[in-house]
């Protein structure tokens, strides 16, 4: 009797030693049957999935599953149990109805059943994607920075031809109007070569304290020269908006590219509104947008009545020079689907 209640005493130990260590565990740990159902499960999984224990206990692996990978399951518990093992990423729908992502060990257990550790690494995956995004503008800006160097040489080559012929006419020639004209057309490439090099950072920007009311007033009447009489615009500029302390001409830029491929997203016709407004960004959004300090903001907004864009365009649309317009139209966001409220 002695060694007997030795012996189940030893049993209860190692048992209470290996809940501890399930308990306090930091991945979820998840056992399973063959078919799926979860049969234990330890604190962490319900922190992971949203879902209680109890709760946990009902369900099947597959509940967990966004709905158009549930049906692949079967499939993928059948080859842990053939296999031994798995080492894998996956999405993971939260009871919430919110997705993680999550890296899933899982292996076969003597008794038939199946082992999983769970791993939240949806906030690495974010990070990572911001460190290629961050790696990949550097790339380009580095590019960017040397097609516009190479660009002004040019540039200087015109203005200067230019101007020596416009010496060889006398005054009223009209050759020298021909000649401004080419003078003005290299002003406005000689700004895009700017506007390349401030995105490289090889040229300081010229930030002043503005008022975005002005601003927007300022480039009203050429915004409605671009949109042409199919499209409304209309302008609601909040009377308590605050100054900030921007480049007028970066921002003018913005709008007028906004405003731009909102017409385009428009062909026959439609209700473009610019509007200003002072914001209040917190904490809770500025975890969610890293470059971003919570406080006081001021904000331009620019909505349309066009038909929007698909994920995949949005996903890019800060990709500098990104464009699905077809070849032969001037670069931008794509006039059918790559604008809207």
């Amino acid at each position: 009797m002695a060694e007997r209640r030795r012996a189940e005493d030893e049993v209860r130990a190692k048992e209470a030693h290996y809940r501890t260590i399930l308990e306090n565990i930091g991945d979820g740990v998840f056992i399973t049957d063959r078919q799926g159902r979860y049969l234990d499960v330890n604190p962490r999984a319900c922190e992971v999935t949203g879902y209680s224990r109890n709760e946990l206990l009902g369900l099947n692996t597959a509940d967990t599953y966004v709905p158009e990978e549930r049906t692949g399951v079967p499939d993928r518990l059948a080859e842990i149990a053939r296999s031994g093992s798995a080492s894998y990423e996956r999405s993971l729908l939260r009871k919430d109805g919110s997705v993680i992502t999550v890296e899933v060990n899982a292996q076969a257990l003597p008794a038939g059943n199946l082992l999983a550790t769970v791993r939240d690494v949806t906030e690495r995956k974010r990070l990572e994607e911001q460190l290629r995004q961050a790696q990949k503008m550097e790339a380009v800006g580095r590019l960017a920075g040397g097609v516009a160097h190479d660009f002004n040489n040019v540039l200087t080559a015109i203005f200067g031809y230019a101007d020596l012929m416009a010496e060889e006419f006398s005054p009223g020639h009209p050759g020298l109007q021909d000649l401004e004209e080419i003078r003005k057309a290299a002003s406005r490439a000689s700004a895009l070569t700017r506007q390349l090099l401030a995105f490289s950072r090889q040229q300081v920007l010229a930030p002043v304290v503005l008022s975005v009311n002005d601003l927007v007033e300022d480039v009203d009447k050429m915004l409605r020269r671009l949109l042409g009489e199919d499209v409304e615009l209309r302008v609601a500029l909040a009377r308590d908006a605050g100054n900030v302390r921007a480049d007028p001409g970066q921002i003018q830029q913005v709008i007028m590219n906004l405003v731009v491929n909102a017409r385009d997203a428009m062909p026959t016709g439609g209700k473009l509104l610019i509007e200003t407004a002072d914001a209040e960004l917190t904490e809770q959004y500025a975890e969610l947008h890293q470059a971003v300090i919570p406080g006081p903001y001021v904000m331009i907004a620019v909505s349309d009545t066009g038909v929007g864009m698909d994920a995949q365009t949005k996903a890019r649309i800060f990709e500098p020079f990104f464009t699905t317009k077809e070849k032969g139209k001037v670069p931008g966001w794509d006039s059918r689907r790559c604008t809207g409220s």
